[in-house]
Order: C-alpha cells, then sequence, then structure tokens
C-alpha cells in the first residue's frame, strides 16, 4: 500500500476515536449524580373474605383525609428515612476517604439506607447492621 493510503486510514482511525472519547466525556459528564422520588406510590390493601361486599380497600402511604390509613402491627421505620441503591458496581468503605479501607464490593443496584449524605462527596450508609461509607457519585436515592 501506498504511504498516503495509510496515512488516510490512520488519520480516519484517529478521528472516530477522538470523537468517540468526547462523546463517552459528554455522557459522563451529564450524568444526574442523584436521582429523588419524592411521592411514594399508594398501595392498595384489601382484606381477603368470603364475601366480595365487605373488603374496603385502605392505603397506607399517601392516604387521603377520605380513606383512612391501615395501622401496622410490625415495627416500622421512620418515614424520613432515605434508601438509596448504587449506580454501578462500587466498593463500601470504613471511612469517607478513597485511602480507605474496602468492606466489601457491591454489584449496580444494591440497595441500603441512607444515615447523612455529607458535603465532602462521601454517603454514609447502613451497611450489613453497621456505618460505612460510599461515594456519592455512584447513589442513587429512591424513597419507598
Amino acid at each position: 500500500m501506498k504511504k498516503t493510503t495509510i496515512n488516510a486510514i490512520l488519520i480516519s482511525i484517529i478521528t472516530i476515536m477522538s470523537v468517540s472519547i468526547c462523546f463517552l466525556l459528554f455522557c459522563i459528564m451529564t450524568r444526574p449524580r442523584y436521582v429523588i422520588v419524592n411521592e411514594p406510590e399508594a398501595a392498595l390493601i384489601t382484606e381477603a373474605s368470603n364475601s366480595t361486599e365487605d373488603a374496603q380497600p385502605e392505603y397506607i402511604f399517601g392516604s387521603s383525609p377520605e380513606t383512612p390509613a391501615v395501622e401496622s402491627s410490625v415495627d416500622e421505620e421512620p418515614l424520613n428515612t432515605m434508601h438509596g441503591k448504587t449506580s454501578t458496581r462500587v466498593n463500601i468503605r470504613n471511612a469517607p476517604s478513597e485511602d480507605a479501607k474496602v468492606l466489601s464490593t457491591v454489584d449496580e443496584g444494591t440497595t441500603f439506607d441512607i444515615i447523612e449524605i455529607q458535603d465532602n462527596g462521601w454517603t454514609k450508609i447502613r451497611y450489613e447492621d453497621t456505618e460505612a461509607y460510599i461515594s456519592s457519585s455512584f447513589v442513587i436515592i429512591i424513597n419507598e
């Protein structure tokens, strides 16, 4: 092959790779850091009985004044407890630092309770009944 043909092919490959890198950087820079869901869905509860005319639906979350909430005998956590999940595979650490000991590595979608979102870019979580830390960049806030 001629040198000009080889040079044209190499320049084309470099151009395609440069455009791909720019696109990937754009996607990384514009992805959301947190997704906050403010309104919980209403859970429709009906009591099972032999007679269908006795069953009346009641709502637990998002109860309206005309529909009373169902009282639960199970210990419930406070309503202001935040929950989160991981946006990708990520390390769980024992301190809010990249140099801290890695307690575990979890997969995308792993859920946990959020104790505190700190200003230093770390989120304090409850993981396996202990306090741990995860980089806030990989946290998606969910409310259940």
